[in-house]
């Protein structure tokens, strides 16, 4: 991967106040995906939803989120590992791992952020966003 001509993800108390904050949210299961992009999108987010790991990878070339929503269990290889490697590329994204991979797995992924076991509460999802980009929940 090389570098996109993107901001920093992480300047988001930066940006004007008409723009939206940029959320990827990488689910393969296109209702739990439908859900978390309604709830980001009452949040302040604009979104885009990405099934597989090579079309988030897609995305980050163009532009970075200034927060990813990742599903660990997907078709195409392990969210975490792929999230991980992304936070090597550019560290302080804001990651939210929302998943049905075992406890043990899920318990190696919580330094990338908040982690939800599905099937997850609503209000849970908003504070565990809100948390990834360390703002206080309202």
């Amino acid at each position: 991967m090389h570098e996109p001509a993107t901001d920093d993800p992480i300047a988001i108390r930066e940006r004007g106040a008409d723009e939206l904050l940029r959320a990827y949210v990488l689910e393969d299961d296109p209702d739990i995906a439908a859900l978390e992009s309604d709830l980001l999108r009452d949040l302040g987010f604009s979104v885009v939803i990405c099934a597989r790991i090579v079309e988030l990878g897609d995305l980050m070339e163009l532009a970075l989120p200034h927060l990813l929503v990742v599903d660990v269990m997907l078709p195409d290889g392990d969210g975490g590992d792929i999230t991980e490697l992304l936070r090597s590329a550019w560290p302080g994204i804001p990651v939210v791992i929302v998943s049905a991979a075992a406890r043990e797995r899920l318990a190696e992924l919580a330094d990338l952020g908040p982690v939800l076991p599905k099937p997850f509460d609503l209000e849970a999802f908003g504070d565990a966003v809100h948390a990834a980009l360390e703002v206080p929940a309202a």
